[in-house]
């Protein structure tokens, strides 16, 4: 944990200070198309040309990959055998579960005002949850049995989700906050997975060199994710076995940064590193299109 958290450090310190080197050189958020020039989006673009601020390029197409691990916490277990109800065996199962999720997507958004951007998801999910797991099934006249479970259970789907981002700044500092919800549709389970994320960074933008911009940031992600994971067990004694497990993340909190380098006006390149110092880490590359 120490040395994640040293690492962690000076990375968010090497972002910034060079992001200090290059904000010197400008009073702007960001530098696009000049602020004179006639466009239809965003909304009230009159009054940024008013302020002096370059708005960016109305659209944008973004491809991002995204890996994110964290220890997951077992809310309800529910086993069904033998053409019987589910019953609940939480008291007396012991549960050890960490998720790896990768994700690759596609993000098309636009700015409607100058403070404020929507988007729309589509991608591809694969999470892969490592389970160790142990429980004991009361049985009518006959003996406990005792299960054990240890494994990896893969689970991928389609995936999509909306947003919106608001953004608010003075000279060279800005704030930006984000909302977005998803779903994912596993290929092993019967029902959507949900996804809420809400997070709030803050940071510094400026230029670098004469045509290319950056900005660096330090923030907090909360996530919120609960799903049911099904499994297939076979027992000697009971047959086959199906196992309901509900989770959702130990620890829906992260803090996180990272920087984005703009290639004149039209492309953009984002590096982002997240981690609550304990059970969780998350990592994101994208490479944004603006037009």
């Amino acid at each position: 944990m120490r040395k994640t958290l040293a690492v962690f450090t000076i990375l968010c310190l090497f972002f910034l200070s060079a992001g200090n080197i290059s904000m010197a050189q400008t009073d702007n958020l960001s530098s696009s198309l000049p602020a004179d020039h006639h466009r239809t989006l965003p909304f009230w673009s009159d009054w940024a040309a008013k302020k002096g601020i370059d708005l960016p390029s109305a659209f944008g197409v973004t491809g991002f990959f995204t890996y994110m691990s964290r220890d997951i916490e077992v809310k309800d277990v529910t086993v069904e055998f033998a053409g019987g109800e589910p019953q609940s065996i939480s008291d007396f199962a012991s549960f050890a579960v960490r998720n790896k999720t990768t994700m690759s997507a596609a993000k098309f958004d636009v700015w409607i005002l100058p403070v404020v951007n929507i988007y729309v998801l589509a991608g591809y999910a694969y999470t892969n949850s490592n389970l160790n797991a142990s429980f004991t099934i009361d049985r009518p006249l006959l003996p406990p049995t005792e299960i054990e479970i240890t494994g990896q259970t893969p689970v991928k789907g389609p995936y999509g989700g909306i947003g919106t981002t608001v953004v608010a700044g003075y000279k060279n500092w800005f704030v930006m906050g984000d909302f977005n919800y998803g779903k994912t549709l596993p290929d092993k389970l019967n029902n959507a997975i949900s996804f809420t994320m809400l997070s709030v960074r803050t940071g510094l933008a400026g230029k670098l060199g004469e045509r290319n911009s950056l900005r660096s940031w330090i923030g907090t992600i909360y996530m919120n994710s609960k799903c049911v994971l099904e499994i297939k067990q076979p027992s000697s004694v009971l047959g086959e076995i199906l196992v309901h497990i509900d989770q959702q993340p130990v620890n829906p909190w992260t803090f996180e940064c990272g920087f984005m380098v703009g290639l004149s006006d039209k492309f953009e390149i984002m590096t982002e590193l997240g981690s609550n110092f304990n059970d969780a880490a998350i990592s994101v590359l994208t490479l944004s299109y603006r037009f």
